[in-house]
């Protein structure tokens, strides 16, 4: 493998394609005539009819409160037409969210949430494709930074860089599905063939099976629509980016419909100094109705991530160095021509689902899986205060993640007496199976075969890593794979039922059957065990626009969960491991929603209590990993998504957590905070109509201090910050949208995340980024 050209041939193909994509997007716009703005636009619709009461959608996904500029004034003889109100689900609007308030989503994509958000007996973060849009949330990891209670972590303990993510503190980086079905491993995940983000929070054990203490995310991805549409935006900006996207829906009968996404993308990261962010993706649906009961569906998505490896800067004196010896924020201390990080996925889903004269409705998936991450990486793990040199060590891993899995679903409806039941009952079958190796020739620190190698003497601010590597020496992989397989086998089934007009209950039941190995060389480690896990709600409707809501609800997590780590308390599966029990969760949850039209407004109050916590005392091989620790976290959350007003939309929220470790077998850690958690984070969207063409916006977040360490704080914090972004659009025509945009306005310096030991190196985020956009709609 030739690593000195590998990065430019990658990002010369994916600039190839993302140019090419640009113009194949314009020229239909180039072969139109001027219209009356001097612009070389789409051909404008004509529509004879007075100002509409309500706006239809445009290609931003907002509105147009007027015609007058495209549109002939009605004469005293002519009946004003109604103006066609957006429908949900057509014309490339959500299925999901509110057509006349894109900010907020109605319902779930899970089929086991089964009731309209608003009436759901927990808390869930749904992110809107406008949501998406207007927070430039292009990938999970984006939409991490801005989401409260959701936070980012780093690719320790044998880890894969991927999107690690936490959730109301704690670990979620195996509970992200799509569609509702779970994606291996530590993947990385853009969102251009998203249609929702839905951020489930508390125990989901009943839901989405093992782990999901904090929560789960799911991504729902963009299926056929009933009418013909293409949409495409065309980004360029600062730090070289220029991005392509195309929304293509298609129905060629009415039986068949296919919709296809496609996305390129190159670009620096801001303010870091020679990293890349380089992307192409292709997703492809499609629906056939066999007949009026029998439809049949197949999905298929790939995606390439080609970026630079960035692990961050060193801790110098208490705080990440660019705080506490003035570093600039751009300091990289990789080597250009070895390092790098790949991310791939495919993944295919056929699908069918039959209705029944009864209403019984059965489905049945299939998903076929295979993701991967290569990666070499420099770690800026210490700091020589005498001789003001870093050394780096050297990370490298090649991950292969596959799956396989089956779920069969029934959604039916029973009475029992004056009582009726909505059920939804489920069977799946899975295989994962996770296979590891390094790269040959590193001789530090072991994951089970996963290594590293160091490089002293690197200039604190001038990093000159030239003699860490002799250019083009050859990198071959170790031949000594670490492969994990886990099998499941799941029975699920929900019941939600009114025992009157104002009191609804939930209920839910899963039992998994989860069956690890782990296999290397010298080693074979094996692990059983059957979870079962419940949850139960009850809502009471105050009025047309409140009500109120307790629910309870369990999860486990089982030794080996965290499928590419190495083990201990980074929860892989290993010797001591194979011995430990599944973790046991337990969460409360009360609150209250209200609904007003177009706006919806929550607040909860919540409890998630971990019993057998896995805590590792000790260092090397000393070090003995037991399940002897128990923790608790409290917090509220508040949360706002829709319009306020006519031309005022919002979406956002805060959270304001407190945790204490109640159990340990280190003395010292009982009374103090988990590790790993940021407490208190708040974020809000704002998009403003200044009239009929005009749209500006932003986003405020914050995130209070974040705790480092292993299990108890270790003292150690990552500072908290503000983030501020701004927007503005402009409707040239009802199918043509120019937008502006500029994220982290000030420029601010704020960490991803850090690692967990006494002397961390710390995940610099972006700095400032500008660009401009334009959408079309034909």
């Amino acid at each position: 493998m030739n690593f000195t050209s590998r990065g430019t041939t990658n990002r010369n193909q994916s600039l190839a394609l993302a140019t090419l994509a640009a113009l194949g997007s314009a020229s239909p716009a180039l072969a139109q005539d001027t219209t009356q703005t001097g612009v070389i636009l789409l051909p404008v619709l004509e529509v004879e009819t007075s100002e509409p009461a309500q706006k239809p959608a445009t290609a931003s996904g907002t509105a147009t409160a007027s015609a007058a500029t495209t549109t002939a004034a009605p004469t005293e003889a002519e009946a004003p037409a109604a103006a066609p109100s957006p429908v949900a689900g057509a014309g490339g609007l959500s299925p999901y969210a509110d057509p006349q308030a894109g900010y907020k989503a109605v319902s779930s994509g899970n089929s086991l949430l089964n009731q309209p958000l608003s009436q759901t007996a927990r808390t869930v973060n749904a992110v809107t494709a406008e949501v998406l849009a207007d927070k430039n949330a292009t990938s999970i990891r984006e939409l991490a930074r801005t989401t409260p209670g959701v936070t980012l972590g780093t690719g320790e303990g044998g880890n894969a860089f991927g999107d690690v993510l936490y959730i109301r503190g704690f670990k979620a980086t195996n509970d992200t599905y799509i569609d509702g079905v779970r994606d291996s491993g530590a993947a990385i995940r853009e969102t251009f063939q998203t249609e929702q983000v839905e951020i489930t929070k508390g125990p989901s054990g009943s839901i989405a099976g093992r782990g999901t203490t904090g929560g789960a995310v799911n991504v729902i991805t963009k299926k056929p629509q009933a009418d013909d549409f293409t949409e495409t935006e065309t980004t360029v900006g600062t730090d070289g980016l220029l991005r392509q996207t195309i929304d293509w829906n298609k129905v060629w009968d009415e039986r068949l419909s296919t919709r296809v996404n496609a996305m390129a993308q190159v670009g620096d990261v801001p303010g870091r100094d020679g990293v890349y962010d380089d992307r192409r993706g292709l997703s492809v649906a499609a629906e056939y109705k066999a007949s009026d009961a029998l439809t049949l569906e197949l999905s298929a998505y790939h995606l390439e991530m080609n970026q630079q490896s960035d692990w961050g800067i060193p801790w110098i004196d208490g705080g990440p160095a660019t705080e506490t010896v003035g570093l600039d924020r751009d300091t990289w201390y990789g080597i250009a021509d070895r390092d790098f990080q790949d991310g791939t996925q495919d993944i295919a889903t056929f699908g069918a689902s039959y209705a029944f004269d009864n209403g019984l409705k059965l489905s049945n998936r299939t998903r076929i899986g295979r993701s991967t991450i290569d990666y070499i990486a420099s770690v800026p793990s210490s700091y020589d205060s005498t001789t003001g040199t870093v050394t780096t060590s050297m990370k490298s891993s090649y991950q292969v993640n596959r799956m396989l899995s089956n779920t069969t679903e029934g959604a039916f409806s029973l009475d029992t007496g004056p009582i009726s039941h909505d059920f939804v009952i489920g069977f799946q079958v899975s295989r994962e199976e996770i296979e590891q190796q390094a790269y040959s020739g590193l001789d530090s620190e072991d994951y089970g075969g996963l290594t590293g190698t160091t490089c002293s003497g690197v200039d604190l601010y001038n990093p000159d890593t030239s003699a860490c590597w002799a250019a083009g020496a050859a990198l071959p992989l170790s031949g000594n794979p670490r492969t994990t397989t886990v099998d499941t086998t799941s029975l699920y089934l929900t019941d939600t039922f009114k025992l009157s007009e104002q009191l609804t209950a939930n209920l839910g039941a899963r039992v998994d059957d989860y069956d690890i190995t782990r296999e290397g060389s010298g080693y074979s480690y094996a692990r059983q065990d059957t979870m079962f896990n419940w949850n139960a709600g009850l809502t009471y409707k105050l009025n047309d626009q409140g009500m109120v809501y307790a629910s309870i609800a369990t999860s486990s997590n089982p030794m080996g969960q965290e499928l590419d780590a190495g083990g201990g308390s980074y929860n892989g599966l290993d010797e001591a491991g194979q011995l430990l029990d599944p973790e046991e969760n337990t969460a409360i949850e009360i609150g209250t929603k209200w609904e007003w039209e177009h706006l919806l407004f929550t607040a909860a109050a919540f409890q998630t209590t971990k019993d057998n916590a896995r805590e590792t005392t000790g260092r090397g091989a000393a070090a003995v990993t037991a399940d002897s620790g128990k923790y608790r976290i409290r917090g509220v959350e508040l949360g706002v998504a829709g319009k306020v007003a006519e031309r005022l939309s919002l979406y956002g929220g805060a959270v304001l957590m407190n945790s204490e470790i109640l159990e340990s077998a280190d003395s010292s850690a009982i009374g103090t905070r988990l590790a790993n958690t940021a407490h208190q984070s708040f974020n809000l969207l704002a998009k403003y109509a200044l009239d009929n063409r005009w749209t500006i916006g932003g986003q405020a977040t914050w995130r209070g201090p974040m705790t480092l360490g292993t299990f108890a704080e270790n003292g150690n914090k990552l500072p908290g910050y503000w983030r501020f972004d701004a927007m503005a659009e402009y409707e040239l025509t009802q199918t043509t949208v120019l937008s502006a945009r500029i994220d982290n306005l000030t420029d601010e310096t704020y960490y991803d995340a850090a690692y967990r030991s006494g002397t961390p190196f710390v995940y610099v985020a972006p700095g400032r980024s500008a660009s401009i956009s334009l959408k079309m709609k034909f």
